[in-house]
């Protein structure tokens, strides 16, 4: 239940020659746009269009982008301290800040996906510290991770190459949901200039009733769904989070996988969650939910964005997501939507090109791929806008 940009896909070899002086003319483009600083957003959000899509050409802008440079930042969280890697231009700056929350991510931190990312972020001008949960490595959410990416952002902006005017947070999937969590914690919230989100979840509880129940909102209609087993599991360690360890246990290696497990030697509470995984349908699914233990309705409302919005500050809020999106469905950044509606700052697109932040896994014509990728630059514009204002 993560993002990151996908690995560089095969190029038939009759393609190259156009790709490289198509690569060679925006290269161009925006050495002109550069100079002008009403320009400075757009050219920097070409620069990471053509960095992070692996389909794209972007070698030549390397030419005219600055170096950047990788370094170990440490940071204060709840209980120790961590450390992240921040990817930067190589020159003093100050550059605008971002904190990226990557979610709960299936791979390792060393997979090749990570770097392509941090580098467009670079490239782009952002010094940009990934955020990894030791949690979400767990394959659950815990309401910490909340506080720790406020943390992580208040060292970040607080280093001499950032401009705290100008930084923000961005995330994917679950990520998203903890950045626009994060946005709103009263330490930090009055210095986050923007916060992005890309494919989030707005409530656990409608999250929670949709996987349960196998089905999801498409419009004004209920539809049944497949749901991705990353997804269940991410449920099923949540909700269990609470419980005795062993009892734990026991319910995650019955439902991971979409299985079952025995009521027997349950305690109250770990039947009554019980109940709601081993939930059949819409109506079993409302109905357990209303009666899992206060504790964990209470866990699922503190991993709730819809609940923080009021208290986020920032100027600009950037939400999207992929239409046909199996991990999280396109209806949880409805949600967001309909309450941030109308709110200055405030901008909303849909795709139907990622798969979940996964450009490769969908081939669509180039008139269509165009008309996506115009939506995508739209979307970034308004984060980077923000970001060199």
């Amino acid at each position: 239940m993560g993002g990151a940009p996908a690995l560089e896909l095969a190029t038939p070899r009759s393609e190259t020659l156009v790709q490289q002086r198509a690569g060679y003319y925006w290269a161009g483009m925006l050495t002109i746009a550069a100079n002008s600083r009403s320009a400075r957003a757009a050219a920097r959000t070409f620069v990471f269009l053509l960095k992070v899509l692996p389909t794209l050409p972007s070698q030549p802008l390397d030419l005219i982008t600055p170096s950047f440079t990788v370094e170990r930042l440490q940071y204060p969280t709840r209980t120790s301290v961590a450390e992240g890697d921040v990817y930067r231009p190589a020159n003093a700056g100050p550059h605008p800040g971002v904190v990226v929350c990557l979610g709960v991510v299936p791979f390792g931190v060393d997979h090749p996906q990570v770097p392509i990312l941090g580098e467009a972020l670079a490239r782009s001008g952002f010094a940009a510290l990934l955020y990894w949960s030791p949690y979400m490595r767990d394959f659950r959410l815990d309401p910490e991770d909340i506080e720790n990416i406020a943390l992580a952002y208040g060292r970040l902006v607080d280093q001499p190459y950032v401009d705290e005017r100008h930084s923000g947070l961005i995330g994917t999937c679950v990520g998203g949901s903890f950045a626009l969590m994060a946005a709103a914690d009263a330490g930090i919230r009055d210095l986050v200039a923007f916060v992005a989100a890309f494919a989030p979840y707005g409530s656990l509880f409608s999250l929670g009733r949709d996987i349960a129940s196998s089905s999801r909102m498409n419009g004004s209609e209920r539809e049944p769904w497949q749901v991705d087993q990353l997804t269940r599991r991410v449920l099923v360690h949540s909700v269990t989070a609470r419980l005795a360890p062993a009892e734990a246990e026991t319910l995650r290696d019955g439902f991971e996988g979409g299985g079952h497990a025995s009521a027997d030697g349950l305690t109250p509470d770990g039947a009554a969650v019980r109940t709601f995984l081993a939930a059949r349908d819409l109506e079993q699914a409302e109905r357990a939910l209303a009666e899992l233990p206060g504790d964990v309705r209470a866990g699922l409302a503190d991993l709730s964005p819809l609940n923080y919005l009021q208290d986020i500050h920032a100027p600009s809020i950037a939400l999207s997501h992929d239409q046909d999106d199996q991990v999280i469905p396109v209806g949880e950044s409805r949600q967001l939507r309909s309450a941030l509606e109308g709110r200055q700052g405030f901008h909303y697109t849909e795709f139907a090109m990622f798969q979940h932040a996964d450009p490769t896994k969908r081939k669509l014509p180039p008139w269509q791929l165009l008309r996506q990728l115009s939506r995508f630059y739209l979307w970034l514009h308004a984060i980077f806008r923000q970001a060199v204002a």
